[in-house]
């Protein structure tokens, strides 16, 4: 999750014509603990653009995914999600293409219906399917693993996460490792609309970097029921970015 704008921009999220199903997850920034049916499919195209400066000069990044998630039964489900990536740097170049490719699974083993609190635990994997050489990938194999949890409380549904990324083949002054958390609290303004506010936070890749820590506003609005538009912004509180955006699309079938 990358860094975002201000708050004005809020009202153009809300106006996106959006949807959602009970068991599509009900998050915008964060992963939610929540899993397609078993034998469902949910598809969903993800788009963020960031912005930063480096070195004096503007640099622009804009990422997109298409993940496809199926349910293997009501607590597993199985996870892949191709990217693009384009990036642009103000007086030195730019490039785009086909970036990293992420394999996941999701086994939920608690659920808050029968336990009071859902959790669940994640096996990733990224493949190196990007171009290095041109910046559009990581350029190896990176493991790694989640635990997601979720309760709600009152009428706010909290979903925290904590995750961990190996880097095998660490290059001279890159970290062996990424940690991230986020945790998101989503407030349904009705039974279509909801509110959602998260934070974010992760360790650089590089060594001696900034950690980024970031703040979003957003919203989920459900029309139908099997199909979901929604979005948020994010400011940065570090040196590591400035501001940036995040939509999407998705639907379950």
């Amino acid at each position: 999750m990358k860094s975002f704008k201000q708050i004005a921009a809020l009202a153009v999220i809300l106006l996106l014509p959006v949807m959602a199903s009970a068991e599509w997850g009900r998050t915008v920034g964060a992963w939610d603990t929540r899993l397609p049916n078993k034998g469902k499919t949910q598809v969903a195209l993800w788009g963020s653009y960031s912005k930063t400066e480096v070195a004096n000069a503007d640099f622009a990044d804009k990422y997109a995914t298409f993940d496809m998630i199926y349910g293997i039964s009501d607590k597993w489900s199985a996870y892949i999600s191709p990217s693009f990536y384009s990036w642009k740097l103000d007086g030195g170049g730019s490039e785009s293409g086909l970036s990293d490719t992420m394999l996941q699974t999701t086994y939920r083993f608690r659920d808050e219906a029968v336990d009071n609190f859902d959790l669940a635990v994640v096996g990733k994997v990224l493949l190196p399917t990007g171009d290095e050489d041109k910046g559009l990938g990581n350029g190896g194999f990176e493991p790694g693993g989640k635990l997601l949890a979720s309760k709600t409380f009152g009428p706010v549904i909290a979903v925290a996460n904590l995750d961990l990324t190996a880097i095998p083949g660490a290059d001279k002054g890159e970290n062996d490792f990424v940690l991230s958390s986020a945790l998101e609290g989503v407030y349904p303004l009705n039974d279509k609309l909801s509110l959602n506010t998260a934070v974010f936070a992760e360790t650089s890749r590089i060594d001696g970097g900034n950690t980024d820590l970031d703040l979003g506003i957003g919203s989920k609005y459900n029309v139908k029921g099997q199909m979901f538009v929604g979005g948020m912004i994010y400011k940065c509180l570090t040196e590591s970015s400035t501001w940036g955006l995040q939509v999407a699309a998705g639907v379950e079938f």
